[in-house]
C-alpha cells in the first residue's frame, strides 16, 4: 500500500495523507486495518487514518467492481 506522506510526517489536518491501494494484498491489509480501527473517536489520529483508508478502499472497489464496467 502506498501512502503519500508530507516530509514532516503524517498530517493531522486535512488534507490527510493520501493512501493508494495498488495490489490485492494492499486491499486486504487495508480492510483488516479498518476492522482494527472501527469504533475510534472521529477526530483522533486513528479516526483520520480510518477515514483515509475507507476512501482508498472505496476508490479500489469502484475501479475493480465488475458492475461498474456496465456504465
Amino acid at each position: 500500500m502506498r501512502i503519500d506522506i508530507e516530509p514532516e510526517g503524517i498530517p493531522t489536518d486535512p488534507p490527510l495523507a493520501a493512501i493508494k491501494i495498488v495490489t490485492l494484498e494492499d486491499y486486504e491489509t487495508a480492510t483488516a486495518r479498518v476492522a482494527e480501527l472501527a469504533g475510534h473517536v472521529e477526530d483522533s489520529a486513528e479516526g483520520r487514518e480510518l477515514e483515509a483508508l475507507a476512501a482508498a478502499i472505496m476508490e479500489w472497489d469502484e475501479a475493480h467492481d465488475d458492475a461498474t464496467a456496465w456504465r
